[in-house]
């Protein structure tokens, strides 16, 4: 760790639409300082997942708690959806999110992506949606804990894997070990 990287006030992850410029007016510290505390990374190509150190408004400002950084586990970053002309929908009254997805045969991670500015819960007659035309590829997380009444087919049928990868995957798993607190490595 760097001098510099040991005078953080705390760290922040980028995120998407962030640059130097924006995170140093949001957290109040000059755009001289925190380019000076991250020295390996290029202005120019900040990433989204970066970690930033943010310094000190003032050398003896003890440690304070990051008043803008995301959980610690973010959910990954969801990508940009537009919305072909075509691809709207206007909601017609008492229509949920749960309709459109049957109606159209979509997941709610796809309804999601591609209506991200929208609430999907309280959905009122007359808002416009975008249906994409396929669904969108939903990552998967490596390992997932069991809840009460999943089993190894439930397990394969919410993630759209067979009972055969899920069992290669956890080799020291006999089907009737997965049951509820079990945790379970996904296939890759």
């Amino acid at each position: 760790m760097s001098d510099t990287q040991t005078n953080c006030a705390y760290r922040y992850t980028v995120r998407r639409g962030d640059s130097f410029y924006l995170i140093a007016q949001r957290l109040n510290v000059q755009l001289r300082d925190l380019l000076e505390a991250n020295p390996t990374i290029p202005p120019a190509r900040l990433t989204i997942g970066d970690v930033l150190c943010i310094p000190y408004s003032n050398a003896d400002t003890p440690a304070q708690e990051c008043p803008v950084c995301p959980t610690p586990n973010p959910e990954p970053e969801t990508p940009v959806y537009t919305c072909p002309a075509n691809r709207r929908s206007v909601v017609q009254n008492g229509q949920t999110a749960s309709d459109l997805q049957l109606r159209y045969n979509l997941s709610w991670h796809t309804l999601k992506t591609a209506n991200s500015d929208k609430n999907l819960d309280a959905l009122q007659g007359g808002d416009i949606v975008c249906i994409p035309a396929e669904n969108i590829a939903c990552p998967l997380p490596a390992s997932v804990t069991l809840g009460d009444a999943e089993t190894l087919q439930t397990l394969a049928e919410k993630y759209s894997v067979s009972v055969g990868d899920l069992l290669k995957a956890n080799p020291c798993l006999a089907p009737q070990d997965f049951k509820s607190g079990v945790t379970v490595r996904l296939p890759d």
